[in-house]
């Protein structure tokens, strides 16, 4: 019995030993596991690559020879600015001919003459068929029956007359109308032939020359807005389920002639590639860096910090 004992009481602490290790081991991966605050971290995204996010090729929307450049390679416009033209004398001859049509055409729809001179025919022929009717309840038989058949023929035409009087002048009014819309697309034809920036930027390029001949669709001018870039970096598998958009992001810039200031540049994570690259888990993400100042280009290959737990309000659409 006392042998019994004494290997109960050898297993037990055995029991004991085992699970304080267990214990020490499971507590451990539980500290690998949750790791320090993902708030207080940052990635450190190198060979992040930087691109124009808002930009346009502007074609020419009319054939025609263009005529006039007003602006030229690395200038800066604002949206709606007048970029170039294509030669206007045809389009301006046909605007001109629309407003005079329409100008006539509404002259006519406001010309009343013919149903008041309508109405006056009713007036008249309405009295001489009234005289004679009651000519012939006074004196019978006074003016024939032909001659009041007559009448009353001549005084219900009279009213056919003003209704067709009434009829024509909205005809004149509806053409009045379809002469506005033709002036509507002689004007519409006329700025075409003007060609616009869609957007604030600068003149990246341009493609035609004056004196040349476009078709509808020839591209000829670019213009790039630097003030927003788009920053495309790559991260490890680690960070692929973590939600990134809208996160802060910054990109610090080395200004002055020796480098020896420097600015800071950020934005917000905006899109994250929803594929990942099969070998490694790695994937693609985009920012949208605030470029306002210009210290950054197109084309740079920057060094980008995210900033875990720090959101970005999102745009008002």
């Amino acid at each position: 019995m006392k042998q019994t004992r004494n290997l109960l009481k050898g297993l037990s602490g055995q029991w004991l030993v085992a699970g304080g290790q267990m214990g020490m081991v499971c507590f451990f991966f539980l500290m690998i596991a949750t790791g320090p605050s993902i708030e207080a971290e940052e990635i450190v995204a190198e060979s992040t690559f930087l691109s124009v996010l808002h930009s346009a090729e502007i074609p020419a929307r009319d054939l025609g020879i263009l005529e006039k450049l007003e602006v030229k390679e690395g200038q800066k416009v604002k949206a709606g600015a007048k970029l170039a033209s294509l030669n206007q004398t045809e389009a301006q001859l046909e605007l001109k001919l629309a407003t005079g049509q329409l100008n006539v055409a509404r002259e006519e729809a406001d010309n009343e003459i013919s149903q008041s001179l309508a109405r006056k025919t009713i007036e008249v022929a309405q009295a001489e068929l009234k005289r004679a009717q009651e000519a012939n309840l006074k004196y019978p038989e006074t003016v024939s029956l032909t001659e009041v058949d007559r009448l009353r023929l001549i005084s219900e035409k009279a009213v056919l007359d003003y209704d067709q009087a009434v009829h024509e002048q909205r005809m004149r009014k509806l053409t009045a109308d379809l002469k506005e819309i033709e002036q509507e697309i002689a004007q519409a034809n006329l700025e075409r032939r003007t060609i616009k920036s869609p957007l604030d930027g600068s003149i990246e390029k341009i493609y035609v020359r004056p004196g040349e001949w476009v078709q509808p669709g020839t591209t000829l001018l670019r213009v790039v807005d630097v003030s927003t870039l788009r920053a495309e970096a790559i991260l490890p598998a680690e960070y692929r389920y973590l939600d990134l958009i809208q996160t802060r992001v910054s990109v610090e810039v080395k200004t002055g002639e020796s480098g020896e200031k420097s600015s800071i540049v950020e934005g917000k994570i905006t899109f994250m590639h929803p594929e990942f690259d099969p070998i490694d888990g790695s994937f693609r993400l985009w920012a949208e860096l605030d470029n306002t100042r210009e210290l950054l280009s197109p084309g740079e290959s920057v060094t980008m910090t995210i900033h875990l737990g720090e959101k970005m309000p999102a745009d008002q659409p």
